[in-house]
């Protein structure tokens, strides 16, 4: 009996062990999306991408059976990723939103109108011009994020004509694989400039 309770324990310290180092190698974990740890816009784009989620499963739910309702079902499973890519950027976004408030580019633009001396004025470029490639890279996701939220929720209209018996699921299918490639290559743009690189998503598909 005692080298059974011993193999147990080895076992569970085993266990804890694995998923600690699972853990620090950033291995994926399930994250509940939620808007509302996001500051805006972030959060406005996670919960656009979420309404029209629930849209489009309210539209495959009333859908009569047979195959265009079990496409329908097939291409949820694509809506589903394209909300947890859209959190993914919609939180990296929200790190640089962050990282932007700790740069007081009014004070740096003072002190490099009173610099005297080289050092301290490249010191100070140097700055600004690390807030302005961050002020770039932020507006550019959130320019492509609210564009391509606004074409989920095109996408969702046209699986509402496949409801009442047109068949465009291969269209509407092609369209919203394209939306989640353009979410996943915007994820992992923003990854390299976080240096947060995600192992646990796949790379864009070609």
């Amino acid at each position: 009996m005692v080298p059974v309770i011993v193999g147990l324990v080895v076992l569970a310290v085993g266990a804890v062990v694995v998923l600690a180092r699972s853990r620090r190698r950033g291995l994926p974990r399930k994250v509940a999306i939620d808007p509302f740890t996001l500051s805006e816009p972030w959060r406005r784009h996670v919960a656009a991408a979420q309404a029209t989620q629930r849209r489009y499963r309210e539209i495959a739910r009333t859908t009569p059976d047979g195959p265009l309702r079990d496409r329908l079902r097939q291409i949820d499973t694509q809506v589903e990723r394209a909300v947890e890519e859209c959190f993914d950027i919609a939180r990296r976004g929200d790190d640089l939103d962050d990282a932007l408030a700790r740069f007081d580019t009014g004070a740096l633009n003072r002190q490099l109108e009173r610099a005297v001396d080289e050092p301290t004025r490249v010191s100070v470029q140097s700055q600004l011009a690390s807030a302005a490639r961050i002020r770039t890279t932020r507006d550019d996701a959130n320019s492509r994020l609210r564009l391509l939220t606004t074409r989920m929720g095109e996408l969702a209209a046209q699986a509402t004509e496949v409801s009442v018996g047109t068949d465009t699921t291969d269209e509407l299918g092609s369209g919203v694989g394209e939306v989640v490639t353009q979410l996943e290559a915007l994820r992992l743009a923003l990854s390299e400039v976080n240096g947060t690189n995600d192992p646990g998503r796949p790379a864009p598909s070609p």
